[in-house]
């Protein structure tokens, strides 16, 4: 023992001599020397950087963080740790304290952290800063690697772990700017309490998580990194609680913009100039909060006089050049009434996707049951299923019934009095008559339209659930309007039961959407091509896929509808070319009158009948692209030919 101490006293007498006798230059070059036989290399990753903050200095403060408490950093464990927590960030961040050593594992390489910290003094020994810095030592075979690979690791973890960690900030407008003082989103909004069906639950998701790990693909496609959705559906059906759980899952800042506080569109750019990357941008009841006018619809305008925001304007903010000057944004749009929205705003790389939030269904009411009650049975739970099928109620009626009491029987006892309520208003109100209302049966997406049907203008743009007319007919279980009952008899035959794996359950509502479909075949059946206009045509083809997103086996109605508009513009261009064969035919017959006068020299009629001839091939070409065209168009057939069995 005495020996040790002995040997342990010598050593600190020699270090302190080396280090007072010896000045620090000689020190460093001897230390130097002997590191050149070393195999081990270290990067020193200081604080700052030609005058700047190192950005990979608070990667790595971010990146150690997450791994102080890992169990791949076991192996050299620090003694000591610092540990906070700001208003900012969800969770406790920890870190390393000063002259603390960490080892971390990447690739199967060992590569050693310590963390420096040394406070500057001047002449007169006082404090004036404090530097920072980390040390990473490793072999000197895997410095490629540390630099390729192992760098851009820890800078992108660090990224990924900032965007979970940080709060979710919502910005409102004030005086056309975004507020300075954007508050915390605590919403307890999540995909694990929102009540949607499964299905559209979990596509949403799918949606959502496949956008986020995107970059790479729109870069490669060459598009701006963002994605529109619609929201749409009736009041209390979610929309709100929707774009809450997409924040959280995302962990992206909510921007709402509320458009009738902007007062012209180079305030709108300026806002959007200014929204963040990873955010949402809100425009709530697109369909009203500004009157942006529905042009296939002919919207008067004249009525806003003070309203600035146009619709060219919004289109050019959302989807022109100044939405490349952001990556990574969502923008949510939501209305009550999807018809009365411009079909320009309605098309993909403005609302890429469009949701239908419908009122509850069975599935709906089962997940408000858990989440309020928390029960996954009752024995009234078939007695308010039933009345459910029958009657429109939202998400947030019954919602608003489960949080009256904590005993589940109290609030279904409530909930089956509120349903039976609004059955009996319901079978109580006359039925349509003239100048009267007309009951409709909408399970979620409605449309606000006139309280009576227009034949003559069918409203495509959103799917509406009508009440059978006068002399209804029923095709197998399905009841549908007695001009209708044809066309349907021949889909059936034809495509089988189409509606079989629709998300709606009702017969009533799947002749609805029965009714809409045939509707459409009815209109082509009765049209020529030329009387059709691409509007109307796309307006149709929106009412598909309409019915598509409800699982509506209608691929070859839709497909119909694209060679239909198809053959519309191939008949444009055979009328531009119509046009031009003309031309030319007036052009040869005058050439033709020059060419036997017997004022004309040589050369010159040489030159011209070399210019009818050539004239002649063209007209030649044109009349075998007409031809090709009558041939492939719905010339002299009928549009519906070869989709019924009649």
């Amino acid at each position: 023992m005495a020996s040790t101490l002995s040997i342990l006293a010598t050593f600190t007498i020699i270090r302190s001599t080396f280090n007072d006798f010896i000045p620090k230059e000689i020190r460093d070059y001897l230390w130097s020397f002997i590191r050149r036989f070393s195999s081990e290399f270290t990067l020193v990753i200081e604080e700052s950087h030609d005058g700047s903050s190192n950005h990979i200095f608070q990667a790595t403060m971010e990146y150690l963080g997450s791994h102080v408490l890992s169990a791949s950093a076991a192996e050299g464990f620090p003694k000591r740790l610092t540990v906070g927590k700001s208003e900012k960030v969800r969770k406790s961040t920890f870190g390393l304290d000063r002259h603390s050593e960490i080892v971390d594992i990447f690739h199967d390489v060992p590569l050693k952290w310590k963390y420096n910290a040394d406070v500057n003094t001047n002449t007169n020994n006082q404090h004036t800063s404090e530097s920072r810095w980390y040390e990473l030592s490793f072999q000197k075979n895997h410095v490629e690697m540390v630099k390729s690979k192992y760098i851009p690791h820890i800078i992108n973890t660090a990224k990924k772990l900032k965007d979970r960690n940080r709060m979710v900030k919502f910005h409102t407008v004030r005086r056309e700017r975004w507020s300075s003082s954007a508050v915390n989103l605590d919403h307890p909004m999540t995909f694990d309490t929102l009540a949607l069906d499964g299905d559209l639950k979990k596509t949403i998701m799918e949606d959502l998580d496949s956008f986020i790990n995107g970059k790479e693909y729109y870069k490669k496609i060459g598009k701006v990194w963002k994605r529109g959705y619609l929201l749409y559906g009736p009041p209390g059906t979610g929309k709100s609680s929707l774009i809450a759980a997409m924040a959280n899952h995302l962990n992206f800042d909510i921007y709402n913009l509320n458009l009738s506080a902007v007062n012209s569109d180079s305030s709108l750019e300026y806002l959007l100039l200014h929204v963040s990357n990873r955010s949402i941008l809100v425009i709530e009841d697109i369909d009203c909060t500004v009157k942006l006018q529905n042009r296939d619809a002919g919207d008067p305008t004249a009525s806003y006089p003070h309203v600035q925001v146009t619709l060219s304007g919004l289109l050019n903010a959302i989807d022109g050049l100044l939405s490349c000057c952001g990556d990574e944004r969502i923008i949510v749009f939501t209305t009550n009434y999807k018809d009365k929205i411009d079909p320009a705003l309605l098309r993909a790389g403005r609302m890429d996707k469009h949701i239908c939030l419908s009122y509850s269904t069975a599935s709906t009411f089962k997940q408000l049951a858990v989440n309020y009650l928390g029960i996954l049975n009752h024995n009234l739970f078939s007695r308010i299923e039933k009345i459910l099928g029958e009657i429109n109620v939202s998400p947030a009626e019954i919602a608003g019934e489960l949080m009256k009491s904590k005993d589940p029987k109290t609030c279904l006892e409530g909930l089956i009095e509120l349903l039976e309520s609004k059955a009996s208003e319901a079978t109580s109100k006359p039925e349509e008559g003239e100048g009267g209302n007309n009951t409709k049966q909408e399970k979620g997406c409605k449309s606000k339209g006139s309280n009576t049907t227009n034949s003559d203008s069918p409203n495509h743009n959103a799917i509406t659930f009508l009440t059978v007319g006068p002399d209804p007919m029923t095709v197998r279980e399905y009841t549908v309007k007695a001009e209708l009952a044809p066309i349907l008899k021949a889909v059936l035959l034809k495509h089988g039961d189409i509606v079989t794996d629709c998300s709606l359950n009702s017969t009533q509502c799947r002749s609805s959407l029965l009714e809409i479909a045939c509707g459409i075949i009815q209109k082509l059946q009765a049209a020529k091509l030329e009387d059709l206009t691409e509007p109307e045509l796309r307006s149709m083809l929106a009412s598909v896929s309409d019915l598509e997103s409800l699982k509506l086996r209608v691929s070859w109605l839709r497909k119909r509808l694209d060679q239909i508009i198809e053959a519309l513009q191939l008949v444009k261009q055979c009328s531009a070319l119509e046009e031009d064969k003309r031309k030319f035919l007036q052009e040869i017959e005058e050439m033709q009158k020059e060419l036997g006068s017997c004022h004309m020299e040589t050369l010159e009629k040489e030159k011209k009948t070399l210019r009818i001839q050539e004239m002649e091939a063209v007209i030649g070409t044109i009349s075998e692209t007409l031809e090709k065209a009558r041939l492939s168009c719905f010339y002299e057939r009928s549009l519906v030919e070869g989709l019924l069995c009649l």
